[in-house]
């Protein structure tokens, strides 16, 4: 899984230098495309898998019921009661509307056959047009939530792969670290081992903090610590700005 995370930073390498616009309509077109696909090959074929799966129960189903239905109105005519309830047609028209309904679904399957190109074709525009407009959606709109959603994607796309490394603990007991002396203004604690990761907080100098048994290096050298505050706020701190209490 992480080599395969880490061929997906190489690929974004060489996209991140074009502009953003154009960035937006390839990934949009790229999943468009596969999308597509899925829904080409993958969807028609379990739909007509279901209904040909649900014709075969509605005729088992309806097979008891309406030998049911021939006893009752069998016995009617022998009460010489020549009248068809209601109920009997209800019935009847619900069989027939779902036996129409799935045997409509099975012929537009074998119709997409010999339509296969045709609709390849079509769905290859709609998916460029529907990239288009929602590049310049996204790039029109900045405060919409998928905007927003696409800034922090391409923002994990951007971030340095970290190089987890695994260090063994001297002592069970947890660590405790404060910031070095000439660090009067904080140090910041980040959500992601990374300089470029969101600051989740700032820690006064002198206040304490724990240590979670947990570190890594990143691809420019630097050991993250990951820490606790005294209020709960997990993250990761340089190990360069700090030192142990």
């Amino acid at each position: 899984m992480e080599s395969i995370i880490n061929q997906l930073f190489w690929l974004w390498a060489p996209v991140s230098l074009l502009p953003e616009w154009l960035r937006i309509f390839l990934v949009l077109f790229v999943l468009l495309l596969l999308a597509r696909t899925i829904l080409l090959y993958i969807v028609p074929h379990l739909v007509n898998l279901m209904c040909r799966l649900l014709k075969k129960m509605l005729y088992l189903l309806s097979y008891p019921i309406m030998a049911g239905i021939c006893t009752i109105l069998k016995r009617r005519r022998e009460a010489r009661k020549t009248d068809i309830p209601f109920w009997v047609d209800i019935i009847e028209g619900m069989f027939a509307l779902f036996d129409r309904f799935f045997n409509k679904m099975i012929q537009l399957f074998r119709k997409r056959k010999r339509n296969k190109a045709r609709i390849k074709r079509w769905s290859f525009y709609f998916a460029t047009a529907l990239a288009i407009l929602l590049s310049a959606a996204t790039m029109n709109n900045p405060n919409e939530w998928y905007t927003q959603k696409w800034k922090n994607a391409e923002a994990w796309l951007n971030q340095e792969p970290v190089q987890k490394q695994v260090f063994s603990s001297a002592s069970p007991e947890t660590k405790e670290f404060i910031l070095n002396r000439k660090y009067k203004d904080g140090g910041n604690i980040r959500v992601a081992p990374a300089l470029t990761a969101d600051r989740l907080y700032t820690i006064d100098n002198g206040e304490i903090i724990h240590f979670l048994n947990e570190e890594q290096v990143d691809s420019k050298g630097i050991k993250w610590l990951k820490v606790q505050t005294a209020n709960g706020i997990k993250g990761w701190i340089s190990a360069s700005i700090v030192r142990e209490k």
